[in-house]
């Protein structure tokens, strides 16, 4: 027979055990979810990347540029009083945590949002198909299953959530180089160096620089993601009528990831 010493440790570690295990209980969708992106290759993260973006693309068609920036002045000129005194300019960036809430501040914003949002536009179309281009980069630049699917979320919350930007053949493909760049950064202890990701995807160094400070103000520096939200896009993307397949032709290896990088031939930029 236990003395009550020992039935007061037993039901004492059982009483442990059990307030151990409770918080395990909320974490099993969380480990669910990280397991669920560990069957996707990065190579089917690719091809949904593409068909998802593809798909919006073929929903919104060719806009002009910026249909904000023409918007906003509208509404600015229909106020004869707000025609008055000194011409609103945009000086320097902000983001949320410095935003001004009042109607002027609003239309900084707009106008800043469409600033930004014309960057990304090229003149006419690049000749390379969207998902010729990424796979251009992860031949080159092996990039994770999350990267993609973050990017993705980026891109889908700023083109169909919040609608700063319409996504067009003339702005795409910068568009997913600097989602892809931005969420590599973000979530990827090691990154490829700026000059070898802006040759891959024949721009500039400083044309690449752009397009990411631009990226990141446009998504408002809102770039934390978690398997949750990862995986929540995936699904979205599935329910879209994007299916789990692989991308045609030569799978990614080390010696793709090892090449110099002379032998990285150049994409012309779009202009």
């Amino acid at each position: 027979m236990s003395s009550p010493t020992v039935a007061s440790q037993k039901a004492d570690a059982g009483s442990a055990t059990a307030t151990s295990a409770q918080p395990l209980s909320g974490t099993i969708g969380a480990a669910g979810d990280r397991d669920e992106l560990f069957s996707i290759s990065p190579n089917t993260a690719l091809s949904m990347f593409c068909a998802h973006i593809g798909d919006i693309v073929r929903l919104t068609g060719d806009v002009p540029p910026t249909p904000l920036m023409k918007a906003a002045f509208h509404s600015k000129a229909a106020d004869p009083e707000d025609t008055e005194g000194t011409p609103l300019k945009v000086t320097e960036l902000h983001c949320s945590q410095t935003r001004d809430p009042t109607v002027e501040g609003a239309l900084l914003e707009t106008i800043q949002q469409s600033a930004l949002a014309k960057k990304f536009f090229s003149k006419k179309a690049p000749p390379i198909s969207l998902e010729e281009y990424v796979s251009r980069l992860q031949r080159y630049c092996p990039m994770s299953t999350a990267v993609y699917l973050a990017a993705s979320l980026y891109i889908t919350r700023l083109a169909t959530v919040e609608k700063i930007i319409s996504l067009t053949p003339r702005n795409v493909h910068r568009l997913a180089l600097a989602s892809l760049r931005v969420a590599m950064k973000a979530l990827e202890d090691l990154s490829y160096p700026h000059s070898r990701f802006a040759k891959v995807g024949g721009v500039s160094e400083r044309e690449l620089s752009r397009l990411e400070i631009s990226f990141c103000f446009l998504a408002d520096f809102e770039l934390k993601v978690d398997p949750h939200m990862l995986m929540n896009e995936v699904r979205s993307m599935q329910k879209g009528g994007v299916l789990l397949g692989s991308v045609p032709g030569k799978s990614t290896g080390p010696s793709d990831h090892n090449r110099d990088e002379p032998s990285v031939p150049a994409v012309t930029a779009p202009s």
